[in-house]
């Protein structure tokens, strides 16, 4: 049974994003680096920082730096919230591995299958802790390559999670609007980021609830980026 909930959770995460793919354990140590939460990456994340400097030397500190962070940490929140609200399940995030390749983070395995089940707020509780000792991991190894602060870091991942949650309009359109902005406020009182956060978020002319950034992710410092719809710097 456990290994069906997992294969259900990868079969979601693919199906959201190509790039979200599981991949077998010893392929993923093979062929690339790779980062965990187990451990030192700070290797790794120095040559993350390093390839985002080369591929667009134009576009500053600010965005290597939200870059490596944002790549640092997509993948193991989208995949939290895809287990949670897709199968009502959730894999130990402490056993997850990273793939790394040239500046680019995607693909993950997981040395132990092994999913918890409850309810949807106690799943929530339960990723929101060990979302949080990940990153916070992350970002003080990130921290030796770059200045970077949690108050910095703790704005961007705000950001990201409330932006993951707004997709089950999608895929859960029955979910009242009630209901999601409950649940955002779980999720950013599990990984211990300020409620504030709750203020960026509106409804729209359709009753859809959308995201006013607070941070940026600087992309459009770069010779082919431009300023995303929902920029604070469009303000």
């Amino acid at each position: 049974m456990t290994q069906q909930v997992i294969q259900q959770i990868y079969q979601h995460c693919e199906q959201l994003s190509p790039y979200l793919k599981a991949m077998a354990t010893a392929e993923l140590q093979a062929n690339d680096s790779h980062i965990s939460v187990n451990g030192s990456n700070v290797t790794t994340i120095k040559s993350l920082h390093h390839h985002l400097q080369q591929q667009a030397p134009e576009a500053g500190r600010s965005y290597w730096l939200t870059r490596s962070w944002d790549l640092l940490t997509w993948q193991p929140l989208y995949l939290a919230v895809t287990a949670i609200y897709q199968c009502q399940a959730l894999p130990n995030l402490q056993h997850m591995q990273q793939r790394h390749c040239d500046g680019v983070v995607a693909g993950f395995s997981f040395s132990c299958t092994a999913c918890a089940s409850g309810s949807v707020k106690q799943l929530i509780q339960q990723a929101g802790q060990q979302l949080r000792a990940m990153f916070d991991h992350y970002r003080v190894e990130l921290d030796q390559s770059v200045r970077c602060r949690p108050k910095f870091t703790d704005t961007l991942l705000a950001d990201t999670l409330i932006s993951r949650l707004l997709l089950l309009q999608q895929t859960h359109p029955e979910m009242p609007t009630a209901s999601l902005r409950q649940h955002i406020g779980w999720w950013l009182e599990a990984m211990s980021l300020p409620l504030r956060a709750l203020d960026t978020v509106h409804s729209n002319c359709e009753g859809k609830l959308v995201l006013q950034r607070s941070s940026c992710c600087a992309v459009y410092k770069t010779q082919t980026g431009s300023k995303c719809a929902n920029c604070p710097r469009l303000k």
